[in-house]
């Protein structure tokens, strides 16, 4: 009853709030039929882009020549809406038997026991053949809860190289050449990404030395938004909204057209943009987000993977296992590759050619390596609904920053306490 009340308690505040939101040694080719000839239909969610979503698909398709008594149906969510129907949806019978969705999902999925562990699910030695720190992103409370195919979901800096011959070396830097670029009219704004989504704008808080919570391995971390350094982050984007830098109002599907068409020099994205700036012809540079005055940003790192249904019938636990152990097989994982630009899991499939000799992949290592973990646990949910809406009337010119700073902790206070966690 315990449980159940919390995934109420969770369906209720997922309805409610809007946020961002990041094998057995077997080849594709040689999984084999299943054993038994009962037919077995699996439900899989997912959000992801659709570059991916195509190459997922005829992964399934595959799978299911060589399973012919496995049926996997596929389902397409948008970040909020799959988490909250799916809080919902496994309150019944009507949910999916695999997610794959990104890792700060499981502060949602395992407080409400959705989702079970993954340690004793697959076969003695699976997991060891994982990078250590994607399996360690994917955890919960020091259990696996996912199982990660992709590491990253970092955001960088990246430039059109016909607009920018060499990568700016601090932010400085790139407000000058920025606006210089929009002075000559060569530009319309020097930088742009989207500045609804806090995701896109909370690395500039590393660089203030300002973090969202005081103690992440305390029962009860408290949110910290008003302070010294989140009021001087705050300055800082107001300054590049005011003086021009950016535009006065974009949000991502804005950021990637201006950016795409040339109109913008510089643009802060991850790596599943790649694939849609080479379509449009964009000689494209990365880097990381440089320096402000000397620190570096810190932009959330991320797995996303797969996760499994508390609920998973016993009939269907060996088609999931084998669907799972398909899918993350060295072959699959390369091919998902071309798709999201992401490094893979699968220690086979990272020391692979494919990835050392592409330079938009080997070129993440040093964003990566500037990130910082996205917290994962459930109060995270009441910080990114605090600072939306107010880094909105931040760049509205309706709050300064020291009455934001404030508001966004009233908020997050309030969303935390809402959630029965503080």
């Amino acid at each position: 009853m315990k449980n159940i009340k919390k995934v109420i308690s969770l369906a209720c505040i997922a309805a409610l709030t809007v946020g961002v939101l990041a094998g057995c040694g077997k080849t594709a080719t040689d999984t084999k039929t299943t054993d038994t000839n009962k037919k077995v239909t699996i439900a899989l969610w997912d959000q992801d882009d659709p570059g991916a979503q195509k190459v997922l698909d005829t992964m399934i398709a595959d799978f299911t020549k060589a399973n012919p008594n496995i049926t996997v149906k596929r389902s397409h969510y948008e970040t909020e809406d799959l988490r909250k129907n799916y809080t919902s949806a496994s309150l019944g019978t009507t949910g999916p038997d695999i997610v794959l969705g990104p890792n700060d999902n499981l502060g949602v999925f395992v407080p409400g026991s959705l989702i079970q562990s993954l340690d004793d699910f697959f076969d003695a030695g699976f997991l060891d053949k994982f990078d250590k720190s994607a399996l360690e992103a994917a955890k919960y409370e020091g259990k696996q809860y996912m199982l990660p195919d992709r590491n990253g979901n970092e955001l960088l800096l990246m430039y059109n190289k016909k607009l920018v011959t060499e990568a700016p070396k601090t932010f400085e830097d790139l407000e000058k050449v920025g606006l210089q670029l929009k002075a000559d009219k060569k530009v319309q704004y020097g930088l742009v990404f989207n500045e609804v989504e806090p995701f896109f704008s909370i690395p500039f808080l590393g660089a203030f030395d300002g973090k969202v919570f005081d103690d992440l391995t305390a029962k009860s971390p408290k949110a910290t938004l008003n302070t010294d350094a989140v009021k001087s982050w705050l300055t800082f984007l107001k300054k590049i909204h005011d003086e021009g830098l950016i535009p006065k109002e974009a949000d991502g599907t804005i950021a990637d057209t201006l950016f795409k068409e040339g109109k913008a020099a510089f643009i802060i994205n991850g790596p599943w943009g790649f694939a849609d700036y080479q379509k449009a012809k964009i000689d494209l540079g990365i880097v990381a987000i440089p320096s402000i005055n000397g620190k570096n940003p810190a932009p959330y790192s991320a797995v996303k993977g797969y996760t499994v249904t508390a609920n998973l019938s016993a009939d269907k636990k060996d088609a999931v296992k084998k669907f799972l152990t398909f899918i993350n097989s060295k072959e699959n994982q390369l091919k998902m590759v071309d798709a999201h630009q992401q490094l893979p899991t699968l220690t086979e499939a990272i020391n692979d050619s494919k990835i050392s000799s592409n330079p938009l992949i080997a070129a993440q290592q040093d964003p990566l390596s500037k990130a910082t973990p996205m917290p994962i646990i459930t109060q995270m949910r009441a910080i990114w609904d605090a600072i939306k809406p107010v880094q909105q009337q931040l760049f509205a010119g309706k709050v300064n920053p020291d009455a934001a700073a404030a508001d966004m902790q009233k908020k997050a206070e309030d969303g935390i306490k809402a959630l029965g966690l503080n």
